[in-house]
């Protein structure tokens, strides 16, 4: 590592919520990068448990280490913690761990040097799953992993860092939830921050040897419990950015749809089991053996449960999206420049219909101009 990117301060925010001991692990794991100078933002989102003590004592047993901590009561959620963090951080860079992740050494390190450009607004990691448990830990075993060789199509919050010139409105708090069951999460909480720097023309990279170890393991209860919860967050991200419907829920919903149609209409069993067929593929052979990388024999064992998996998500997301047209539930809609929204499945033919692509640079907000600006790097065009 040069001195250039030693010499840039990194400030990691960690919330957290009664997980003390996994809370000492990480904290452990950060005082032991690589990188410096480094501080830790620990925002403990209302903990009842040992975590205002696990949080001295790391700050004892490392007094070189920089380390800040604030508290929310009552509990405020994921994001909204974050955002408290970002207000509070001093870095040039931002990067963003989980409570139950435990960082490698050179984890900092490897994240700040895939920032070879001002065009590179983040970076996101490697994260590995601890050994399953059960079924379920099985089943949910690579919902981490990002595609990609260098440019990623997406970022993972338990592994990440951005630019903090860019932070300010990225991180949404409207779709935070606090649970009593910690092991519940999938609420996209970084989605939304993603888009927004894709359309503000910035290029988001995969560091691959940036590794984090997610120690996170689920019961039976909390695994469905987490499918009607992703499936809620899904269809919020999805209303408030207008973003195109959700094509595997869409499939399932609709293979029911025509299956009903079928007591009528005989002929209603092809669209059904078509769409079935869809489903089926679209979960397991695609998101389970070729995205995620499992065997052919962990997909076949995964199959029952995540055939219930996607019926609680489906339900949450069809559950939601209904709240959200009957007014039930509010949300205040945005559209991205550069972005897939819903209404361009009607557009005429001839016009542009591209999914994501670069935003043009009237688009880019001042924060992200004066980033732009930075010596040795020229105009994002």
């Amino acid at each position: 590592m040069g001195d250039w990117e030693q010499g840039r301060l990194v400030s990691v925010v960690v919330p957290t919520r009664d997980r003390a001991p996994m809370l000492a692990r990480s904290l452990a794991a950060l005082a032991a990068q690589t990188h410096s100078p480094l501080e830790v933002i620990v925002v403990d989102d209302g903990s009842t448990d040992d975590t205002p003590a696990v949080i001295e004592r790391s700050r004892s047993a490392h007094p070189t280490l920089a380390f800040i901590s604030l508290r929310n009561d009552p509990p405020r959620g994921a994001n909204p913690s974050r955002n408290r963090g970002i207000a509070l951080a001093r870095g040039e860079f931002v990067a963003f761990e989980d409570d139950d992740c435990i960082a490698d050494p050179r984890w900092v390190e490897q994240l700040v040097a895939a920032f070879t450009s001002a065009r590179v607004g983040a970076v996101t990691g490697t994260v590995v799953d601890a050994a399953p448990r059960n079924i379920y830990d099985l089943a949910l075993a690579g919902t981490h992993l990002v595609s990609g060789d260098r440019h990623a199509n997406r970022v993972v919050a338990c592994n990440m860092c951005v630019r903090r010139a860019l932070l300010p409105g990225k991180l949404d708090e409207d779709r935070a939830q606090v649970s009593a069951d910690m092991s519940v999460s999938g609420r996209g909480d970084e989605e939304d921050l993603y888009l927004k720097l894709k359309a503000e023309g910035f290029e988001v990279l995969i560091a691959r040897d940036a590794r984090t170890l997610h120690i996170h393991h689920h019961t039976r209860s909390s695994f469905y419990r987490q499918a009607k919860a992703g499936g809620g967050s899904a269809a919020r991200l999805g209303y408030k950015y207008r973003l195109a419907p959700r094509l595997e829920l869409l499939c399932l919903a609709s293979g029911y749809l025509f299956g009903l149609g079928a007591v009528l209409v005989p002929l209603m069993l092809v669209p059904s089991a078509a769409c079935f067929g869809l489903f089926a593929g679209a979960t397991l052979v695609y998101n389970e053996i070729w995205r995620k990388g499992k065997s052919w024999g962990q997909a076949w064992r995964i199959a029952p449960v995540m055939i219930g998996y996607y019926h609680a998500r489906t339900y949450g997301y069809f559950r939601q999206l209904a709240r959200l047209a009957l007014g039930v539930d509010r949300l205040e809609r945005v559209r991205l420049p550069g972005v897939l929204h819903r209404e361009s499945l009607f557009r005429p033919p001839g016009r542009a219909r591209g999914g994501m692509r670069v935003g043009n640079p009237s688009s880019i907000s001042p924060a992200s101009r004066r980033v732009c600006a930075l010596p040795g790097f020229g105009p994002i065009r």
